[in-house]
This record gives C-alpha cells, sequence and structure tokens, in this order.
C-alpha cells in the first residue's frame, strides 16, 4: 500500500500526536495508514487503522480513522471501532487485522484468523452523501480437507455468490481424492438499499440465504 502522496499542494498524513488530538485520546499508534481520492474531487483523503492508549476488554481500543484535506491541514471526518478487529480476536492465528488501503475510491479494510478452521474477509466502503457506507464484503472460511466456502456480497449492485468446494489437504493429510467432487457456487440477486455505515458496521446482523441452494451467511 503507498503511504506517502501528494495532490494540490498536500503533505504527508498527519502525526500520531495530531490524529490522538482530535480524537481525545493520550496517544495512538498508527498499525497501517494510506491516502487515496475517496471522494472523488482530486483531493486525498488519509486513512488508518489505530490503536488508542484506552484499555476496554482487556485489550487497546481499535479504531478506523478518516481525515480530510481542508486548506492547510488534516481534519477528522470520521472514525470507527465497529469496523475493525481488536488484537485478540484472531483466535490461535493472533492478531487478525491485516490491511487497509484505499483504491478505486473505495476504503478496504481486511482481516483472518482461526486455526485448523480459519476464516478470512474483507471490507469495502465507499462515500455516499456525507457518510462511508459498505459497498462489498468478501469472506472464506474452511479447514484443510473439509469444506471451503466463499463469499462476495455486493451491496452496490445488489447480488450475492457463493461457492463451495472441498478444500485441499496439506502433504502427509490426505490423498486429495475428495477435491474430484464437483463444486457448488450460485449467484442471487439481493435488496437493494441495504444502507451499513462505517460507524454503525455490526449495530445489526443482516442474514443472506441463497434461493436454491439454501447457503447462508450474515452480515
Amino acid at each position: 500500500m503507498v503511504t506517502s502522496h501528494a495532490c494540490h499542494g498536500q503533505v504527508d498524513g498527519p502525526a500520531e500526536k495530531e490524529i490522538a488530538a482530535q480524537l481525545n485520546r493520550a496517544s495512538v499508534e498508527i498499525l497501517k495508514s494510506d491516502m487515496g481520492d475517496l471522494t472523488g474531487d482530486g483531493f486525498l483523503e488519509y486513512a488508518a487503522a489505530v490503536d488508542t492508549d484506552i484499555i476496554l476488554d482487556g485489550q487497546k481500543e481499535r479504531m478506523v480513522v478518516i481525515f480530510l484535506w481542508n486548506e492547510d491541514r488534516w481534519l477528522l471526518w470520521t472514525s470507527s471501532s465497529s469496523s475493525v478487529l481488536g488484537s485478540e480476536e484472531g483466535g490461535v492465528l493472533g492478531d487478525p487485522f491485516q490491511d487497509l488501503g484505499i483504491q478505486d475510491q473505495k476504503l478496504w479494510i481486511a482481516h483472518s484468523g482461526g486455526s485448523n478452521w480459519r476464516w478470512s474477509m474483507e471490507d469495502a466502503y465507499r462515500r455516499e452523501g456525507e457518510d462511508l457506507v459498505l459497498s462489498e464484503h468478501r469472506s472464506s472460511w474452511g479447514s484443510f480437507c473439509e469444506v471451503l466456502e466463499r463469499w462476495v456480497i455486493d451491496l452496490t449492485e445488489a447480488f450475492a455468490t457463493c461457492d463451495i468446494e472441498r478444500a485441499e489437504c496439506p502433504e502427509g493429510f490426505g490423498d486429495n481424492s475428495h477435491l474430484d467432487s464437483i463444486p457448488m457456487t450460485e449467484t442471487w440477486t439481493i435488496p437493494k438499499g441495504l444502507r451499513i455505515t462505517i460507524e454503525h458496521r455490526n449495530d445489526s446482523i443482516v442474514r443472506f440465504v441463497s434461493p436454491i441452494h439454501g447457503f447462508e451467511t450474515t452480515l
């Protein structure tokens, strides 16, 4: 990910002290940052995942912050603790946070975790009015030698796709004969107008069930 740009006289992103001050925190630690045009106005926005000095449920408060460039300084546009997982939420693989970046006027946030049964997910947010709203969700979960399930949920285009197949066995753990099974795939339309802002990513649970095979997941 690119972490330093200049555009229309803009400078590098805000320092940790400036981020902390605008969040009303004593200090922050930047885990990952990127700059890109989220709003389509030709100016760059700054996004970062940060840990703060606040301890919640035995771990540091973690937030995603987005700053807008305003003439000669960075101003906090929005912040969210529900769009990023904490350091203890990844299972035996450790911290689940993987990446954050701005691409194609979308903010992407990626996580993964688990043990023998592993999972990954990636959310993309786009600007809608004064908000950043969830545009696309990609996820997968499965275990070696067992089921591997992949999902794409596109809230902008209003469709969902689920692929289910058998996962490959590591060397010495199976003969992979199960890979001859035919993968199952289904794509279907979903209701339009579903709106989930980055600040309220986990405030409610939305359930998706495919009409033919009954594949099921939630956002």
